[in-house]
Parts: C-alpha cells; sequence; structure tokens
C-alpha cells in the first residue's frame, strides 16, 4: 500500500524562456538574494512543466490513455502497467475491501485465460508470479504489472491481451469468488505480517479519521465473507472504466507497432452512458496534536515517528519545481545532521532522519523518525527533537547548505551522464504517476537543464524558511511502534508531551560545523607501477604485482 512518499524530483523543463511576458517575473516571497540571481535569468515561472517528450502518449475516444516509450535497459524485455483510478475509498458500506478483492479475482479468470491459465500460462513463459506478474490496491489506485520478453513475439502478444483482458474482461463467476474469500481472510488475519497489522491500526489515526480512514484496503471479515457476488460484478462495472484507466509500456520495442496495437485492442473498451462521479476525497487538517502507540509480538525494533501535516503543495510549475528543490536540500541538510550524530562514539539511537514528504488525501507532511537502542527511547526521542530545534532557532550554516548543494548538483550530472542506464521501470513509474496524480514526468534533458539553472538561485536563508513552516506545534501526531514485549515500557501521551516541554527549556548552542581545512592526505604518495601482470586462469582472473609487492586478483565482468 503506498501512503507516505518521499518527493521525486524527476521533473524538468527548458532553460530557454523568457522573462518578458507578463506575469512570469519571480514570486514576491523569494529571498532578495536569490531575486537579484533570477533577475538576469530566462526561466518562465508560471510556465507548467512538459511532459517528457520522449514517450509516447494518447488518449482513445473511449478516455483510455497510453504512454509508450522505447528504452533498452534491459535489452529484449519490456514492462507493462495497466493503471486504474480505483481504490478501497470508492467502496460503499457493503462493499468495503471489494476493491483489492477484485485485484485478486484478475488473477483467477479472464476472457481469454479462464480459471487459473493467465498464472499458468505466464509462468511457463518464465514470468514469476509475485515477483514479475504482481499487483496492488491503495485507497486511490489499483495496479497491475507484467514485465516480459519482447523478443517473443507470441509472448508480446499474448501480454497485451493480459492488459486488455485485465481492464475489463474479469469473469467474476461466483465459484471463483467463493474460493477466493478464504485466501483474502487468511490474508486479513495473519498471513500480512507485523507491518500491516500495525498499519491497520494506525492509519485511522494518521487520516485524521476522514473518509479514508474508513475504507482500508483491506476491508473488513464481515464485508468479505458475507458479500453477494453481483456487488463486486456492479463494483467492477462502475469503477473498471476507459476513462479511469491507462496504459504504460517501456522496453525494447517498437514503439508505433506498439501503439496500433494499443489501439486494436483497447478502442472497444465500454464506457458507460452515465458514468458514477469519480470524487477526489481529502483528508481534512485535525488542528490538534494526536498519539498513539502500536504494539505487536512479530516487530523486532522500536520505532519512534512525528508526523507534521500540512496542505499539499503539488509541483506543477517552473516555480513549484524550485520550491522542491529548496524541500530537497532542506531533508539533506537534517538527514546529514542525523548521520553526524550516528557516528558519535555512543550514539543515542539506531538509525534517524526525515524531511519533507507527499502524504496522503491532499495533505503534506514532514516526517521524522528515530530506531530506539533497548531501553532508551527517551533519550533518543530528545536527541531528535532537541536537533530539530537547534535547526529552528539557529539555522544551518553556510558550509552545511554549500555541501548538499554540491552534492545535489553531483547527483544530477550523474543522472545525466549516465542516462542511457536508466532502467524501464523507473522511466514507467514516472509516466504511471503522471497519470493518476498529475505529478510531472519530464524528459532527462530537462531535468538536468532546469536543475542546473535553478541550483545556484537557492539561498540558506529560503531553506531555514522551509523548516520553519513546517515543523510546527500543531497537526502533529506521535507515533510508536514496539514490539509486544515493550508495552509496558512505552511512553503514553503525557510522558510525550513532558519531553517536549523539557526540551524546550534547555539552553540549546548553536551548532558548529566542525569542517578541517587540512588535506586529505598529508603528503602525496609517490606513484608505483605494475611490475609483473600474469595470464588470465581458466574464470579469468589475473594476478598483478605492483612495486610495492601488493598482489592484485583482477576479473573483469562486463554489464
Amino acid at each position: 500500500m503506498k501512503l507516505l512518499k518521499p518527493i521525486a524530483l524527476a521533473f524538468l523543463l527548458p532553460a530557454t524562456f523568457s522573462l518578458a511576458h507578463a506575469g512570469n517575473n519571480p514570486p514576491t516571497n523569494i529571498h532578495p538574494e536569490a531575486r537579484q540571481i533570477l533577475a538576469t535569468d530566462s526561466i518562465s515561472w508560471n510556465t507548467k512543466l512538459p511532459l517528457d517528450n520522449e514517450v509516447l502518449t494518447g488518449k482513445l475516444k473511449n478516455g483510455f490513455q497510453y504512454f509508450i516509450r522505447k528504452n533498452t535497459e534491459p535489452e529484449k524485455r519490456v514492462v507493462m502497467y495497466l493503471a486504474n483510478k480505483v481504490g478501497s475509498v470508492l467502496e460503499s458500506e457493503e462493499q468495503l475491501g471489494l476493491a483489492h478483492f477484485l485485484e485478486h479475482m484478475n488473477f483467477n479468470g479472464l476472457k481469454h485465460f479462464p480459471k487459473n491459465a493467465l498464472v499458468d500460462y505466464l509462468q511457463k513463459a518464465g514470468v514469476r508470479f509475485g515477483s514479475d506478474l504482481n499487483a496492488y490496491t491503495s485507497f486511490d489506485e489499483t495496479v497491475y504489472q507484467l514485465p516480459i520478453p519482447s523478443d517473443d513475439p507470441e509472448l508480446l502478444k499474448n501480454g497485451l491481451q493480459v492488459m486488455r483482458d485485465w481492464a475489463q474482461d474479469a469473469l467474476l463467476t461466483t465459484e471463483e469468488i467463493d474460493k477466493e474469500r478464504g485466501i483474502v481472510l487468511e490474508e486479513m488475519r495473519g498471513g500480512k505480517g507485523a507491518q500491516q497489522r500495525m498499519r491497520d491500526q494506525y492509519l485511522p489515526l494518521l487520516l485524521n479519521n476522514s473518509h479514508y480512514a474508513n475504507r482500508l484496503p483491506i476491508g473488513t471479515e464481515k464485508s468479505i465473507s458475507t458479500f453477494k457476488p453481483e456487488v463486486l460484478r456492479q463494483f467492477h462495472k462502475d469503477w473498471y472504466r476507459p476513462d479511469l484507466q491507462s496504459i504504460i509500456i517501456v522496453g525494447d520495442i517498437d514503439v508505433k507497432q506498439m501503439e496500433a496495437e494499443v489501439i486494436r485492442l483497447f478502442s472497444d473498451l465500454k464506457a458507460p452512458s452515465k458514468p458514477r462521479p469519480h470524487v477526489k476525497y481529502k483528508v481534512d487538517l485535525a488542528n490538534k496534536n494526536q498519539f498513539m502507540a502500536v504494539t505487536d509480538p512479530e516487530m523486532s525494533y522500536t520505532v519512534g515517528q512525528i508526523i507534521i501535516k500540512h496542505p499539499e503543495e503539488k509541483t506543477e510549475t517552473v516555480g513549484d519545481y524550485r520550491r522542491a528543490l529548496l524541500k530537497s536540500v532542506y531533508n539533506g541538510m537534517i538527514n546529514a545532521r542525523m548521520s553526524e550524530i550516528l557516528q558519535q562514539s555512543n550514539p543515542p539511537f539506531i538509525q534517524a532522519g526525515g524531511g519533507v514528504e507527499e502524504f496522503l488525501g491532499g495533505l503534506d507532511n514532514l516526517g521524522l523518525y528515530f530506531v530506539a537502542k533497548p531501553g532508551e527511547f527517551e533519550s533518543g526521542f530528545k536527541t531528535l527533537v532537541r536537533e530539530m530545534d537547534r535547526i529552528q532557532k539557529f539555522g544551518f550554516t553556510q558550509t552545511e547548505f554549500d555541501r548538499v548543494i554540491s552534492s545535489i548538483r553531483k547527483n544530477n550530472e550523474t543522472a545525466y551522464t549516465e542516462r542511457d542506464k536508466k532502467k524501464s521501470e523507473s522511466y514507467v513509474q514516472g509516466y504511471m504517476n503522471y497519470f493518476l496524480e498529475k505529478d510531472p514526468a519530464l524528459s532527462n534533458e530537462y531535468r538536468y537543464q532546469l536543475t542546473n539553472q535553478l541550483l545556484p538561485s537557492l539561498t540558506l536563508k529560503e531553506v531555514e524558511q522551509i523548516g520553519q513552516k513546517y515543523y510546527v506545534d500543531n497537526n502533529r501526531d506521535v507515533l510508536i511502534l514496539a514490539p509486544e514485549n515493550q508495552k509496558a515500557n512505552l511512553p503514553d501521551e503525557a510522558k510525550i508531551n513532558t519531553w517536549f516541554a523539557e526540551v524546550d527549556k534547555e539552553e540549546i548552542t548553536a551548532y558548529e560545523d566542525k569542517v578541517s581545512k587540512l588535506p586529505l592526505l598529508a603528503k602525496q604518495p609517490v606513484k608505483g607501477s605494475i611490475v609483473k601482470e600474469g595470464a588470465a586462469n581458466t574464470i579469468g582472473v589475473k594476478e598483478l604485482v605492483l612495486s610495492n609487492g601488493v598482489k592484485v586478483l583482477l576479473k573483469t565482468y562486463y554489464i
């Protein structure tokens, strides 16, 4: 289930827009230093971030959309996703859990693959169920995925037919529905593991008891046990429709040929004459702080989380993209601070970090976490809060800022240089999020150019303002996840509030960035040489002897 998702800066735009047009001036609330830099720049702030121009897109008369791109990493493979804007949030009271149940049923009988023929056929073709052939259902979406070889015409043809059947041709026989009830109930009762069992308990609180909180994808035992088959069929008829669906295909393929096949197969999808309204639900802010501690016998460690919710900020324009970069810098500096604490001789936690992320239902959040050392939850919690308070009071140093900017710049260069190695799966995810959530999905070239153009305009002051906005004492949830045998040792809400108050009263000093100006090596080593090189043995390993006596075993791999 997809809930908390990190900000993805995988979008770009050309760096050749003009500020001469009316309404394209830099935003009025940016820092003066940044304004001065941008006054001579050529970026149009209100320009919409364009979709990657290397993907072929189209929309059929029935509303069905497609995204097709050629990519040869890996060679002779193709990844196909069928994305549906259909999740548990659309269920009625008598349909609880049926979005997820319907996902199961799409593997238990399709028009061209009755009963178990789909799984049997694909497994014989080398497609592994679970790791290759898979699907998931969340609150707002249901997605089916099929990565297959692209150099087998028959398998490729049948793979597209599978996607077409998934779109609207599930058989949904009463016999198969009744057989599947037990499987879903078993998943619900124990097969889902500690993480999901705990998630089912804390999600209603995190979702502020909204409509989402009453529509957990797994459903209820009563609903799964007693729903009538026609109720599932009606859900399928109402929501598995072309105006809510898209196919994303990326791989070592002929794009035009694939487009022709998609048009041939999906043009006859039936659109209802009177479609049900596709309601976009929201999670309202609770305007209060909340607390929950959840335990499970199979949980093996204790985690503390602080989640502070805010209205969502979508990334749609150049100006939005720049703000997303500022958040990325803020996240990087927070995690660098936590990483430095972890390098202490006796750190107060096992792991810690956080950042500003997308949440759900029209919200973003500043999410912070730490993994507690046994018996030291209080120390870990206070250290996390203390460091965030230090940032709020004193901000970051210029050297911290410079390091993160440098890291982002290097990552941008690396991503661009190695763009030919980008996996097909990565492209699929980007186009799918564009379809489902209108997240930008721009080309490698655009991202590279825009990031290079915007990075010099970012200022330390603006990054600190991100923290001032997001780290606040309202709409804050504190969540503890722990082993069942630690339940008696966990703090309650009153204790957590006491710890916040105690840290607030501390005399916190400014952070010192102890940057060494010494060279990495006090003395440049004398260059050596290879004095002996042996021939490769039967497994391709050869021995090198260096001038200092060191022996090196070398094997070359081609990837």
